[in-house]
C-alpha cells in the first residue's frame, strides 16, 4: 500500500465519522396521537413522524433546576408560568396558578399534550428544565425538541446546557410566524374555548451543539404574548457523536498500517 492511498483512506474514514454525527436541518413533524376530536381530553403522544422516519425514543423533562418567575398579586391575571390541563383531561397532580419546580416538571414530564405550562401574556419567566436523559444526534436527521404551543400566537426564547448547568451553543428564539399546526386543538381550564395547537421542531444544529442535558426557556413578558406550551425530546443515539476516544483509535490503527507497510517495502528492497 503507498503512503498516499494509506492517507486518503484514513481520511475517508475520519470524514465518514465526522459527517455521521451531523444532523440535518429541522422540519416540520406530524404528532401521532391517541385522539383528536376531544379538545378537553387526554391527547396523548404514541410517536411522531418526520422526514419519512416514525420514532418513539422520547425523554421527558425529569427536574426543573432552576426558576424565575413574575410573582402572583390579587389580580387573577398576574403571575406568569402555570401549570394547566384539558378540562376532562388527567393530570399528576392538580393545576396550579402558583407552581414550584416541582409541580412545573411533573406537567411537563409526560407524553399528555393537554398538560402544558399556561404563561399570562405579560408573564416574565425563566426556568431550566432537565430531561431524564442526554439529548443526542440521530442517524435519521429529525429533530430533537419537539415543542406545542397552544393559541399558536406567542414566542418563545430556548438555550441549551450541559450536564453541569452550563449554557452552551447559542440561544434560538422560536416565533409564532414560524410554528405549523399540530392537526389538533385543546381547550385547558385556563380557556374558555377550544385553540389551535401550533408546533416548533428544533434540532441540535440550531442551538449550535453536538448534544445537551436540558433546556432553558425564557418568555420575556408583553412581546412574547404568553407562550402556552409543552416540550418533548428524542433522546438520539450517543454513538452518533464521535468520542475523542474513537478518533484516537482511528488515528492509533493508521499508525499500525503505516510502519506495517514500511516495513513490508524494506523487505521488499532487501530482497532485491
Amino acid at each position: 500500500m503507498k503512503l498516499t492511498n494509506l492517507i486518503a483512506s484514513i481520511s475517508l474514514v475520519i470524514g465518514s465519522v465526522v459527517v455521521a454525527s451531523s444532523s440535518a436541518q429541522a422540519a416540520s413533524f406530524t404528532s401521532n396521537v391517541n385522539q383528536k376530536t376531544d379538545a378537553k381530553a387526554d391527547i396523548l403522544l404514541q410517536s411522531i413522524t418526520q422526514n419519512g422516519t416514525t420514532f418513539n425514543d422520547f425523554t421527558f423533562v425529569s427536574e426543573v433546576i432552576a426558576l424565575t418567575n413574575t410573582a402572583r398579586t390579587n389580580n387573577a391575571n398576574s403571575g406568569a408560568a402555570s401549570t394547566d390541563r384539558g378540562d376532562n383531561a388527567t393530570a399528576p397532580i392538580s393545576a396550579s396558578e402558583d407552581p414550584n419546580r416541582d409541580d412545573l416538571a411533573k406537567f411537563l414530564g409526560n407524553n399528555n399534550l393537554n398538560n402544558i405550562v399556561d404563561t399570562e401574556d405579560s408573564g416574565i419567566f425563566k426556568m431550566d428544565l432537565v430531561f431524564k436523559n442526554a439529548i443526542f444526534g440521530n442517524a435519521q436527521g429529525t429533530d430533537s425538541l419537539f415543542f406545542w404551543e397552544r393559541g399558536m400566537n406567542s414566542d418563545l426564547l430556548i438555550q441549551g446546557f450541559d450536564n453541569t448547568g452550563k449554557l452552551i451553543g447559542n440561544s434560538l428564539k422560536l416565533l409564532r410566524s414560524s410554528q405549523t399546526s399540530a392537526g389538533f386543538k385543546i381547550d385547558t381550564t385556563e380557556i374558555g374555548s377550544a385553540q389551535n395547537v401550533g408546533n416548533w421542531g428544533v434540532s441540535l444544529a440550531q442551538l449550535g451543539v453536538n448534544s445537551l442535558s436540558g433546556v432553558r426557556v425564557i418568555s420575556e413578558g408583553k412581546a412574547f404574548n404568553g407562550p402556552d406550551f409543552k416540550l418533548i425530546a428524542r433522546t438520539g443515539e450517543s454513538k452518533s457523536v464521535p468520542e475523542p476516544g474513537m478518533l484516537l483509535s482511528v488515528g492509533a490503527l493508521a499508525g499500525v498500517a503505516f510502519f506495517r507497510c514500511r516495513k513490508q517495502n524494506s523487505a521488499i528492497k532487501a530482497a532485491q
